[in-house]
């Protein structure tokens, strides 16, 4: 198991658990109490769990949750992303010309478009992992958002991002967030990129909220948009049920995969 993989999952158990004994992470991963020490302490100095006597505790939202590095970020929840991202697959057509937001659920999808041959794509982005998966398709055209970027998440925000959109127009966006509540829809921990999400919303046929379960229920401090801007919704069927209701109230479709 790769190191970003490990810490990637003892975080998710962090966080479900609320604490968690050095022990049982040994006995899980089978690897020294030197290593998961190190993978505890690289995941505090992220402001991601606090370390404890013998272990490790949560952080909890309302304190500042941190944002993972981009590798161990790949990997938690990946299970999740990678059904979504088959999911969303399937409401892509050829000739579609697609917002790929930042974040790793929308890499996992780009991953997906790579390995699909017979499809030609434009794909707008202002993620570069992303941009860079999908280079030796040979039928799917980038491009590719210019910007101030964030060096340790690898996306772009600013006024020459949003500028860029205002030239574009798209059939299908993805959009990532860190946070969905039923009162205030979708939201964001980083300010700078809200208006560029705002931006690519405006551009945009039909929007696909594109975030994973353990994003709902949580309230980030920078509203995007709300739940109006929102066609329909991707998410695994952990999401809570009052969620549901709320969408079948709204008119919102939702496609739940089973991961």
């Amino acid at each position: 198991m790769l190191r970003a993989e490990r810490q990637a999952r003892i975080l998710q158990l962090v966080r479900e658990k609320g604490y968690i004994q050095s022990d049982e992470l040994i006995d899980l991963f089978k690897v020294s109490h030197v290593t998961i020490r190190r993978d505890l302490i690289a995941l505090s100095r992220q402001n991601l769990i606090h370390l404890e006597h013998g272990g490790a505790t949560s952080i909890d939202y309302l304190e500042g949750l941190a944002e993972p590095l981009y590798d161990t970020k790949l990997f938690v929840n990946s299970d999740k992303k990678i059904a979504m991202a088959e999911m969303a697959f399937k409401f892509i057509v050829d000739g579609d010309i697609l917002i790929l937001d930042s974040g790793t659920t929308n890499f996992r999808l780009a991953q997906k478009l790579k390995t699909t041959k017979n499809i030609r794509l434009t794909v707008i982005t202002s993620d570069i992992m992303v941009a860079k998966e999908l280079t030796t398709h040979p039928h799917i055209s980038i491009i590719l958002l210019g910007g101030i970027m964030r060096k340790s998440y690898f996306n772009v925000y600013g006024p020459f991002t949003e500028s860029i959109l205002s030239n574009l127009k798209a059939t299908k966006m993805f959009i990532g967030f860190d946070g969905a509540n039923i009162p205030r829809g979708l939201s964001l921990n980083i300010l700078e990129e809200v208006p560029v999400k705002q931006k690519m919303i405006e551009i945009c046929d039909h929007v696909f909220a594109f975030g994973d379960s353990s994003k709902y229920g949580i309230e980030a401090p920078y509203q995007i948009c709300g739940w109006e801007k929102i066609h329909e919704v991707i998410v695994d069927n952990a999401i809570p049920k009052n969620f549901l209701s709320y969408f079948e109230d709204r008119k919102i479709e939702y496609f739940l995969t089973r991961s």
